[in-house]
C-alpha cells in the first residue's frame, strides 16, 4: 500500500468520530476463549500495571499477492492514560506522534509541518485514530488487547503454545493467537515478564493483506521525562490542516 493511500485512510479516521473503538469485541457466536497461558498471562499483569512503557521496534511488512513491502522502525514511549511520543520511520518518512492528553499532534519531520487534533482518552484510542500511517508499527497493542479479549472470556481468542525457540539472542517462548480478525505468531521471552521479543501479524481472511514481523528491544524499568510529552514547534515549522499536512509530498 503505497503511503498516499495510508493517508487517505488516516484522513478517514480522524473525520469519522470514535464509537466503540477503544476495545475489542467478540461477536455473540464466537467459540470459547482460551485461557491464557502462565507465560502470557504474567504479561498481561505485568503491562497492566505498568504506568509508563518505552520501546523499539523493527518492522517489516511484505505481501505476495501485492507484490510490496515495506520497512522501518518506531519509538515508543508512553504513559497512561493517554500521553505518548512516538518516532516513526520508513522509507523516505518519518513522523512523530505526541499526545499531552488533551491534543494529538502529528508531525511530519522531513516537511517540518504538523497538524493537530483531539487526542482521544486512552492510548490505544489513539492508536486506531492514527491507524492509517501507524499500521506497521502499532500491532503490538493490538496484540495486547487480543490478550485481555482471551483473559475476559470474551469468546473467539484461539492460543496454541509452539515451543522454544531463540531470537536476538534470547530464549523465548512461541504462542499463535488467532481471534476473529487477526492472527499472531508471537514469541515472549522465556525470563520474566517476558515481554514480546518478536511479532508476526496479518489478517485472518485478507490474503492479499501485509504480513508484518516486529523486533523489540524494551525499557523494562523507564525513566520518563513529563516534558516528553509536550510539543513545541521546531523553528520555521508550518501549522497545516490535517487532510494538507498527510497530502504534502514527502
Amino acid at each position: 500500500m503505497s503511503f498516499r493511500a495510508l493517508f487517505c485512510t488516516l484522513f478517514c479516521l480522524i473525520a469519522v468520530p470514535a464509537s466503540g473503538q477503544e476495545l475489542a469485541e467478540g461477536p455473540a457466536n464466537a467459540e470459547a476463549a482460551s485461557a491464557l497461558p502462565p507465560t502470557l498471562k504474567e504479561l498481561r499483569e505485568f503491562i497492566d500495571a505498568q504506568q509508563d512503557m518505552d520501546f523499539q521496534t523493527t518492522f517489516h511488512g511484505s505481501s505476495n499477492v501485492l507484490d510490496t513491502t515495506t520497512q522501518g522502525t518506531g519509538q515508543f514511549t508512553t504513559r497512561r492514560p493517554n500521553l505518548f511520543r512516538i518516532k516513526a520511520s520508513s522509507g523516505v518518512n518519518a513522523y512523530e506522534y505526541i499526545s499531552d492528553g488533551t491534543v494529538l499532534t502529528i508531525y511530519n519531520v522531513h516537511t517540518n509541518a504538523y497538524a493537530q487534533t483531539a487526542a482521544r482518552p486512552s492510548v490505544l484510542g489513539n492508536m486506531t485514530l492514527i491507524a492509517g500511517l501507524m499500521a506497521f508499527q502499532a500491532r503490538i497493542f493490538d496484540f495486547f488487547a487480543a490478550l485481555d479479549q482471551a483473559a475476559a472470556g470474551g469468546g473467539g481468542v484461539k492460543i496454541t503454545a509452539k515451543g522454544t525457540e531463540s531470537v536476538g539472542g534470547r530464549e523465548c517462548d512461541r504462542f499463535d493467537v488467532v481471534t476473529m480478525t487477526e492472527k499472531w505468531e508471537s514469541w515472549v521471552e522465556k525470563a520474566a515478564p517476558h515481554l514480546p521479543c518478536k511479532l508476526s501479524s496479518r489478517d485472518v481472511d485478507d490474503p492479499s493483506a501485509m504480513v508484518q514481523i516486529n523486533e523489540f528491544t524494551w525499557k523494562k524499568a523507564p525513566t520518563i521525562d513529563p516534558a516528553t510529552f509536550q510539543f513545541s514547534p521546531p523553528h520555521g515549522s508550518k501549522k497545516l490542516d490535517i487532510g494538507t499536512l498527510l497530502a504534502t509530498p514527502q
